[in-house]
């Protein structure tokens, strides 16, 4: 029942954008001579293939569409639980980090593929898509966090690893969570009342972006296996500093200004 719902929802929204765009064509062609023509000549075209995709295409295709479960696989103990010679443990604890790497992937994919739409299609206004920005730099983030920086190479132990030393610097630096939480709230509550900086995900330097911190510069590319180990960020006591006091780095600080030569 949901699913059907769903898809007469996205079928309806399809005709009222598509109705919208030739109410425009419309609008703009009158008053004119070869404009309208052209509106006419793809109206003729148009008008047959819609009423034949709406009147018997949709209709069939809603009836006969089969149900679509999505697959669960089940769950293997996590290499926290498998015991420290237990070497079958570990190899299907290692498969499990790859499919979920794997996926997690997928997704990542297809949010940014969703940022890149609509920014095509809202271009230059790009405040709609606010919603799908936020979830896939947050999304980005949470990547990054997981496998980010371990290199192509890595397995789950060294992921496992990088959890426990984060949570150990975590901890050992609760001034900087609490600055850190107290900012993701601040930008929560303006994104709630209509407010979107990208600049809290990007801070508006080319080095800041850790995709374009060297090539290949392609937007889709996973970052774990390009970076590596590579140092992609300077030290929290940089960015401190620089909040401070603001005479520090101006060149490569936040208030700094693009220079060609």
């Amino acid at each position: 029942m949901g699913s059907s719902s769903l898809l007469e929802q996205r079928q309806a929204e399809d005709k009222a954008a598509w109705d919208a765009y030739w109410k425009l064509r419309d609008l703009d062609s009158r008053g004119t001579i070869y404009p309208r023509i052209k509106y006419y000549a793809h109206k003729a075209f148009d008008a047959p293939a819609t009423w034949f995709r709406e009147t018997i295409v949709e209709p069939i295709n809603n009836r006969n569409r089969l149900p679509y479960y999505q697959r669960k696989l089940t769950r293997v103990p996590e290499i926290d639980e498998c015991g420290v010679n237990d070497q079958a443990c570990f190899f299907e604890a290692n498969e499990q980090y790859r499919l979920d790497k794997m996926v997690d992937g997928f997704i990542l994919q297809t949010l940014r593929g969703r940022v890149e739409r609509c920014m095509n299609y809202h271009e230059p206004d790009f405040s709609r898509c606010a919603k799908v920005i936020e979830d896939m730099e947050e999304n980005e983030l949470n990547f990054f966090i997981k496998y980010g920086e371990l290199g192509g190479e890595a397995d789950v132990r060294d992921a496992y690893m990088k959890q426990k030393h984060r949570l150990i610097w975590e901890r050992r630096h609760p001034e900087i969570m609490e600055a850190r939480r107290q900012a993701i709230k601040e930008h929560k509550e303006k994104l709630a009342n209509g407010e979107f900086d990208h600049s809290f995900w990007k801070k508006g330097m080319f080095w800041h972006d850790k995709k374009h911190y060297e090539p290949p510069y392609e937007f889709f590319l996973s970052k774990s296996p390009l970076e590596g180990d590579k140092p992609l960020s300077k030290d929290w006591q940089y960015y401190k500093k620089v909040a401070q006091d603001p005479e520090f780095d101006k060149e490569q600080g936040k208030k700094s200004t693009f220079r060609a030569w």
